[in-house]
């Protein structure tokens, strides 16, 4: 966003800077206001040293201000480039906004310019009652779209029935919050209520407003194992509220005795 100005509260910066190649400023603080005079983003730190191109920040706290939200980030140390306004964060990074959606890993780029935030270290993502963690993470500033790159597990309730559901996939994982939907990408597994369901890949559509499963759809390969069964197609849909599994694509399913564990037969 185009911004009027930039208020930087450090004096001794503006001072002889030509004398000195780097500036040392305790209770550091620097802000950018949009065009109606309200608040685009503030950063705090504890101290910082500047140079010509970046500034280094020592326990640094910020504010990015949407029209309906504030986003807080906070790290034990940042670089913060002068020019660009791009930030590098290290070491105890926390990314949260006012519905409580919270980010937690060790590095991480917050790139304006770009509208955008990546990391190649685990994350820890947490939004409403589902709970992310994968090596890798690229998403929007405003957190409403978000890639999970690899390694992928995830876990939280259906919100009809409370049971939980877990998913895991080699990855990526693509969310849109704003549309109800994730997409889990290679080597699927999801546990419910009907059972272990493997696959290529899973489309979750959920209810953006009360969080409640839509249905799962797993598609490619698909293998489900429940209740000494097993189920093969090459989809399956399970329908949240109606807890309805419906098979597509050559569906074939094999039972087994419990005492012997051999097959009766396949249908």
């Amino acid at each position: 966003m185009k911004s009027i100005f930039i208020a930087i509260i450090f004096i001794s910066i503006a001072v002889n800077t030509q004398a000195y190649s780097q500036q040392k400023i305790n209770d550091f603080y620097l802000s950018n206001f949009k065009e109606d005079g309200t608040h685009d983003w503030e950063v705090r730190g504890v101290e910082a040293m500047v140079y010509d191109e970046y500034v280094d920040i020592e326990k640094m706290n910020a504010h990015y201000y949407l029209e309906d939200d504030t986003i807080q980030i906070t790290s034990d140390s940042a670089r913060l480039n002068k020019e660009n306004m791009d930030v590098h964060l290290e070491n105890n990074v926390n990314i949260t906004n006012k519905e409580g959606a919270r980010i937690i890993t060790d590095s991480l780029d917050w790139q304006n310019s770009k509208n955008l935030i990546h990391t190649q270290d685990w994350v820890k993502a947490t939004r409403d009652e589902m709970q992310i963690t994968a090596q890798g993470m690229s998403a929007d500033t405003e957190m409403q779209s978000a890639d999970f790159k690899k390694d992928v597990e995830v876990s939280f309730p259906d919100q009809e029935t409370k049971i939980p559901i877990t998913a895991n996939c080699t990855g990526p994982l693509e969310i849109e919050y704003s549309e109800g939907k994730a997409i889990f990408h290679d080597d699927v597994v999801v546990t419910h209520v009907q059972g272990k369901v493997y696959s290529d890949k899973c489309t979750l559509f959920f209810n953006t407003e009360t969080k409640a499963i839509i249905k799962i759809v797993s598609e490619g390969n698909v293998k489900i194992f429940r209740d000494g069964s097993e189920t093969y197609a090459e989809q399956a849909t399970y329908f949240g509220p109606e807890d309805k599994l419906v098979l597509e694509g050559r569906p074939r399913l094999i039972y087994y005795i419990e005492e012997g564990n051999s097959s009766l037969g396949g249908l």
